[in-house]
């Protein structure tokens, strides 16, 4: 089965230019974008191939792709991304090829990759799982025009927005989507502990953000509550006022 058919993802965005089809879309919603039946957009493949494919049993007749992309510009920053996707990801090959030649079940059960673009932003979303269905993300937004990857604050600048802004915009849809989840929770005491640390201004500043496939901003985030590993990553959409 095609990686992008597995469970893919990817994120990356341009810097400062005039309002355009790019920015028309920010709504607020606070659940997570949904999937596509096709996560590859028309064009897209003159930027982004997929660097490595490899297919792993799991024990359970059900074979695993694991899949990881590389941007085909020839600047420095699209090596540099593609240097650090090989960097975070390369071991979780070697892991799983050992774990199939010892028939232990894979400690990664999904590895795979999103593809979108909006006018000259790329962004690259890479979800990994792991067996104990710990989720976590990396996002990578690049200005395919000026050949220049994007932080959070090149994605303020591409929307023509204060940087300070677009945190405050998060702020509020990451706040609605934690009391959505755990108001019921809040007659407990570490549950104000929780929900001052999901909205610290470090854990706000310390989101991905990233243009899904609609065109709207999303943010990926960490939320803390006192169940499993006491932290998970979230998607969210974000309106920026």
């Amino acid at each position: 089965m095609s990686a992008l058919l597995c469970l893919l993802f990817c994120a990356c965005a341009p810097q400062e230019q005039e309002q355009s089809s790019g920015q028309a879309y920010y709504q607020v919603v606070t659940e997570a974008p949904t999937e596509t039946e096709d996560p590859t957009p028309d064009g897209i493949e003159a930027y982004v191939k997929t660097a490595r494919e490899e297919t792993f049993e799991t024990g359970d007749g059900d074979p695993v792709t694991y899949s990881i992309p590389r941007l085909t510009a020839d600047s420095s920053d699209a090596k540099a991304v593609n240097s650090a996707i090989e960097k975070e990801y390369a071991k979780d090959f070697e892991t799983a090829a050992k774990e199939n030649g010892q028939n232990k079940a894979l400690s990664v059960s999904e590895l795979g990759y999103e593809c979108f673009i909006n006018d000259e932003v790329l962004s690259l979303v890479v979800t990994r799982t792991t067996s104990g269905h710990n989720v976590s993300y990396s996002v990578y937004n690049y200005d395919i025009e000026k050949n220049k990857r994007l932080d959070n604050s090149g994605i303020a600048a591409y929307m023509d927005r204060d940087e300070s802004a677009v945190y405050a915009a998060v702020e509020t849809a990451l706040q609605s989507d934690y009391v959505s989840k755990f108001k019921f929770d809040n007659f407990k005491d570490d549950y104000y502990i929780n929900y001052e640390n999901t909205l610290s201004d470090d854990n706000i500043k310390n989101c991905s953000l990233f243009f899904d496939g609609s065109g709207s901003l999303c943010a990926i985030c960490k939320e803390f509550a006192s169940v499993g590993a006491g932290e998970f990553n979230v998607k969210i959409k974000v309106v920026v006022e």
